[in-house]
């Protein structure tokens, strides 16, 4: 059975996106090579190591690789937000807390930890400093996932309930990268939340041209499409739904 929204009804708070990559560097030192010359390249190593640990969700390796690199180097930035990452997966949110901010003091133009250390504050409810964290992040013009990073805010504005600037973000993560489904998902979801049916149709077309459609976007499709007195369409909806089970 489809769990039915109605306009003007609080949306849900899903998590922010996480990041998780290094730069992964050819001719790494051997891990048990630590002499002065060598210890850059073994930082990297134990740190890449570490997220490869974290992306398998082997926390325990992963935190004894990040260790041995900040053993080396306790301000290595990208080790710090891996462990911050670690801990967060562990649930140790203080821990989490002070590795991120310690790879930010160490890297304040870290944008990658600056967003999945406003994923984690998302993850703690504590909205105003997550945009607070993903506002200042934005800045950065060169950032690669820059659409995401927007997204990500407007999912924030979302939670604060700000829905203007959470459609400005939203908008702006389509004009840097006119592909990026989850924006128009989030978008549609936004615009039929205040009861603006018209508005939500079009993005929501959108996210299903350019991704599979999921379970989220389906039910959705259902609910607009019987809001717009468009039966066939939402009876079409409501099948392909059904082979998704």
């Amino acid at each position: 059975m489809i769990s039915r929204r109605r306009p003007n009804r609080p949306l849900r708070a899903p998590m922010l996106t996480v990041i998780v990559s290094t730069l992964w560097l050819a001719g790494c030192a051997s891990l048990s090579e630590t002499s002065s010359e060598n210890q850059p390249e073994a930082v990297n190593a134990y740190t890449q190591l570490g997220v490869a640990y974290l992306e398998r969700e082997n926390l325990t390796r992963a935190l004894s690789a990040l260790d041995h690199a900040l053993e080396i180097d306790p301000e290595h930035p990208e080790a710090l937000q891996a462990l911050a990452l670690v801990y967060q997966q562990q649930g140790e949110a203080a821990l989490a807390d002070k590795h991120f901010q310690k790879a930010l003091d160490a890297a304040p133009n870290f944008t990658q930890a600056r967003n999945n250390y406003a994923a984690f504050l998302y993850q703690q409810a504590d909205y105003p400093r997550a945009c607070e964290q993903l506002e200042q992040a934005s800045g950065d013009a060169q950032y690669a996932r820059r659409a995401q990073l927007f997204t990500n805010l407007g999912q924030c504005y979302t939670a604060l309930g700000e829905t203007q600037r959470a459609r400005e973000s939203f908008e702006r993560a389509q004009q840097i990268d006119p592909r990026h489904a989850r924006s128009y998902f989030l978008l549609a979801e936004l615009a039929f939340s205040q009861g603006n049916i018209s508005q939500a149709w079009p993005p929501l077309q959108t996210f299903m041209q350019l991704a599979a459609p999921n379970r989220e976007a389906l039910e959705l499709a259902v609910e607009i499409a019987n809001a717009r007195g468009e039966f066939d369409k939402a009876a079409d909806y409501q099948r392909q739904l059904g082979q998704l089970n």
